[in-house]
């Protein structure tokens, strides 16, 4: 499989755009599970249950927020591709 480097301007801008593409539909998916065990975890009836829940919510905003730290180097990389 080619790596960035490989390629040309024009396939490297398709190659970043599709994986932006990629990043902006999963960012929702890890929206949504956050609120689902935060959701668990304001059912759970058990304190070991709960922190499970909070610790899961948590392990997914981190997701979301390095899902948004890539989306926004794509970003720029493609920039950097389309004015340079």
């Amino acid at each position: 499989m080619a790596g960035l480097n490989d390629m040309n301007k024009q396939e490297k801008i398709k190659a970043i755009e599709e994986m932006i593409q990629i990043v902006l539909l999963r960012i929702p998916k890890e929206i949504e599970a956050m609120h689902f065990y935060i959701k668990a975890a304001e059912k759970s009836t058990t304190d070991e249950a709960k922190n499970l829940f909070i610790a899961l919510a948590q392990q997914e905003k981190g997701h979301e927020a390095e899902l948004r730290r890539i989306l926004n180097d794509l970003k720029q990389q493609l920039m950097e591709l389309k004015n340079g």
